[in-house]
């Protein structure tokens, strides 16, 4: 089975894919290193450099990988910087992941796995996190996150 993660070069999406090598799964990164590390992308892994809101890009790498399942872990993460420029937060993330769902959708790849956070539940007292407690997102990176209920 071949993986796409999407934002490999980052600190949990780099986690991930040495995990996946190490199970034998068949990888490929896409990341536009704006704020992974080339050197942090496990070197078992293909690698392309490119930006999962480019549609030709992305369509290509389906084409030419025949990609099984995508991890999506591409996304701005600074809660505070996504108060100050949320339509950067909105661009990269929600447009992102629309952008890279329907490369999915036109190449038939329909299994996606999509790396959120805990903090859309807020400043909740409950521990631990579970996904029925109300989501309560105090910032627009974690406004932007809650797609679990469809609350943009």
């Amino acid at each position: 089975m071949k993986i796409l993660v999407c934002g490999g070069a980052g600190y949990i999406g780099s986690h991930a894919v040495v995990q996946l090598i190490d199970q034998g799964y068949e990888v490929v990164v896409v990341d536009n290193l704006s704020t992974g590390h080339r050197w942090a992308i496990d070197e078992r892994a293909r690698f392309v450099k490119g930006d999962i809101r480019n549609h030709k890009l992305m369509d290509a790498v389906f084409q030419l990988e025949k990609i099984d399942a995508v991890m999506q872990f591409a996304a701005d993460i600074v809660v505070a910087e996504s108060e100050t420029d949320p339509l950067k937060y909105y661009d990269n993330n929600v447009y992102g992941t629309i952008a890279l769902l329907e490369s999915m959708l036109k190449n038939n790849v329909k299994n996606i796995i999509f790396s959120s956070t805990a903090a859309v539940y807020g400043n909740t007292k409950a521990v631990p996190v579970t996904e029925d407690i109300p989501v309560a997102p105090i910032s627009p990176y974690q406004l932007l996150q809650d797609s679990r209920q469809g609350q943009l």
